[in-house]
Protein backbone atom coordinates (compact mmCIF):
# COMPACT_ATOMS: atom_id res chain seq x y z
CA UNK A 1 0.00 0.00 0.00
CA UNK A 2 2.87 2.35 0.82
CA UNK A 3 4.36 1.81 -2.67
CA UNK A 4 1.02 2.56 -4.29
CA UNK A 5 0.76 5.91 -2.47
CA UNK A 6 4.36 6.75 -3.32
CA UNK A 7 3.80 5.93 -7.03
CA UNK A 8 0.55 7.93 -7.11
CA UNK A 9 2.36 10.90 -5.51
CA UNK A 10 5.10 10.85 -8.16
CA UNK A 11 2.65 10.49 -11.04
CA UNK A 12 0.67 13.52 -9.87
CA UNK A 13 3.82 15.54 -9.16
CA UNK A 14 5.49 14.80 -12.49
CA UNK A 15 2.37 15.28 -14.58
CA UNK A 16 1.86 18.70 -12.97
CA UNK A 17 5.46 19.72 -13.66
CA UNK A 18 5.53 18.49 -17.24
CA UNK A 19 2.47 20.35 -18.39
CA UNK A 20 3.23 23.31 -20.61
CA UNK A 21 1.04 26.06 -21.88
CA UNK A 22 0.74 25.54 -25.60
CA UNK A 23 -1.11 27.69 -28.06
CA UNK A 24 -3.08 25.95 -30.78
CA UNK A 25 -1.47 26.53 -34.13
CA UNK A 26 -3.81 28.31 -36.53
CA UNK A 27 -5.15 26.28 -39.39
CA UNK A 28 -4.32 28.16 -42.58
CA UNK A 29 -7.43 27.23 -44.54
CA UNK A 30 -10.07 27.84 -41.89
CA UNK A 31 -8.61 30.41 -39.48
CA UNK A 32 -7.46 32.66 -42.31
CA UNK A 33 -10.60 31.99 -44.42
CA UNK A 34 -8.60 31.03 -47.52
CA UNK A 35 -11.30 28.73 -48.93
CA UNK A 36 -13.97 31.34 -48.26
CA UNK A 37 -11.92 34.08 -49.92
CA UNK A 38 -11.24 31.86 -52.94
CA UNK A 39 -14.99 31.31 -53.37
CA UNK A 40 -16.45 34.68 -52.38
CA UNK A 41 -13.91 37.46 -52.96
CA UNK A 42 -13.87 38.80 -56.51
CA UNK A 43 -11.02 41.00 -57.68
CA UNK A 44 -10.89 42.99 -60.88
CA UNK A 45 -9.18 41.17 -63.74
CA UNK A 46 -6.08 43.37 -63.68
CA UNK A 47 -5.45 43.02 -59.94
CA UNK A 48 -2.12 41.51 -59.02
CA UNK A 49 -0.53 40.87 -55.65
CA UNK A 50 3.06 40.44 -54.50
CA UNK A 51 2.98 36.72 -53.80
CA UNK A 52 5.14 35.01 -51.15
CA UNK A 53 7.27 32.35 -52.81
CA UNK A 54 10.07 30.26 -51.29
CA UNK A 55 10.19 32.42 -48.17
CA UNK A 56 13.19 31.72 -45.95
CA UNK A 57 12.63 31.23 -42.23
CA UNK A 58 14.34 34.51 -41.28
CA UNK A 59 11.88 36.34 -43.56
CA UNK A 60 8.65 34.82 -42.16
CA UNK A 61 7.59 37.82 -40.07
CA UNK A 62 8.35 40.33 -42.81
CA UNK A 63 6.56 38.10 -45.32
CA UNK A 64 3.44 38.03 -43.14
CA UNK A 65 3.62 41.83 -42.87
CA UNK A 66 3.78 41.97 -46.68
CA UNK A 67 0.72 39.72 -46.97
CA UNK A 68 -1.10 42.03 -44.55
CA UNK A 69 -0.14 45.04 -46.69
CA UNK A 70 -1.41 43.35 -49.84
CA UNK A 71 -4.72 42.37 -48.21
CA UNK A 72 -5.21 45.74 -46.54
CA UNK A 73 -4.14 47.75 -49.58
CA UNK A 74 -4.70 46.09 -52.94
CA UNK A 75 -7.34 43.54 -51.93
CA UNK A 76 -9.48 46.01 -49.98
CA UNK A 77 -9.27 48.54 -52.82
CA UNK A 78 -9.69 46.28 -55.84
CA UNK A 79 -11.75 43.32 -54.63
CA UNK A 80 -15.38 42.79 -53.69
CA UNK A 81 -15.63 41.08 -50.31
CA UNK A 82 -19.32 40.91 -49.34
CA UNK A 83 -18.69 38.79 -46.22
CA UNK A 84 -15.61 40.64 -44.88
CA UNK A 85 -13.31 37.62 -45.10
CA UNK A 86 -10.36 39.89 -45.85
CA UNK A 87 -10.89 41.76 -42.57
CA UNK A 88 -11.14 38.47 -40.66
CA UNK A 89 -7.91 37.22 -42.25
CA UNK A 90 -6.21 40.51 -41.40
CA UNK A 91 -7.19 40.08 -37.75
CA UNK A 92 -5.74 36.57 -37.69
CA UNK A 93 -2.54 37.75 -39.39
CA UNK A 94 -2.23 40.57 -36.85
CA UNK A 95 -2.51 38.08 -33.97
CA UNK A 96 0.01 35.74 -35.59
CA UNK A 97 2.58 38.49 -36.21
CA UNK A 98 2.16 39.73 -32.62
CA UNK A 99 2.72 36.19 -31.34
CA UNK A 100 5.84 35.84 -33.49
CA UNK A 101 7.08 39.21 -32.23
CA UNK A 102 6.67 38.09 -28.62
CA UNK A 103 8.80 35.04 -29.44
CA UNK A 104 11.58 37.27 -30.72
CA UNK A 105 10.83 37.04 -34.43
CA UNK A 106 10.81 40.72 -35.29
CA UNK A 107 10.69 41.71 -38.97
CA UNK A 108 14.16 41.81 -40.45
CA UNK A 109 15.55 44.83 -42.25
CA UNK A 110 17.29 42.62 -44.79
CA UNK A 111 16.52 43.64 -48.36
CA UNK A 112 16.41 39.97 -49.39
CA UNK A 113 13.04 39.79 -47.58
CA UNK A 114 11.42 42.69 -49.44
CA UNK A 115 7.93 42.05 -50.82
CA UNK A 116 8.80 43.72 -54.09
CA UNK A 117 11.18 40.84 -54.90
CA UNK A 118 8.19 38.49 -55.21
CA UNK A 119 6.34 38.06 -58.47
CA UNK A 120 2.91 39.61 -58.89
CA UNK A 121 0.11 37.12 -59.41
CA UNK A 122 -3.71 37.00 -59.45
CA UNK A 123 -5.60 36.79 -56.15
CA UNK A 124 -6.17 33.01 -56.24
CA UNK A 125 -2.46 32.24 -56.61
CA UNK A 126 -1.65 34.84 -53.95
CA UNK A 127 -3.99 33.03 -51.53
CA UNK A 128 -2.57 29.59 -52.32
CA UNK A 129 1.02 30.79 -51.83
CA UNK A 130 -0.02 32.61 -48.65
CA UNK A 131 -1.41 29.31 -47.38
CA UNK A 132 1.98 27.68 -48.09
CA UNK A 133 3.68 30.47 -46.13
CA UNK A 134 1.30 30.02 -43.18
CA UNK A 135 1.94 26.27 -43.17
CA UNK A 136 5.71 26.88 -43.18
CA UNK A 137 5.35 29.32 -40.27
CA UNK A 138 3.25 26.77 -38.37
CA UNK A 139 5.82 24.04 -39.00
CA UNK A 140 8.60 26.30 -37.74
CA UNK A 141 6.57 27.12 -34.60
CA UNK A 142 5.98 23.42 -33.92
CA UNK A 143 9.69 22.71 -34.27
CA UNK A 144 10.53 25.49 -31.81
CA UNK A 145 8.09 24.21 -29.17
Amino acid sequence: MEHFIRIAFWIVSLSGCLQTESQPIPDARSDFHIDSMLKNVNCSSGSTFYTPTNVQRECFTKALECVKKELYGTAKAECEDPYNYISAALEQLHELTEELGKKGNAPTSSTKCDCELWSETPFSEFLNKTENLLQAVNTAQEENN
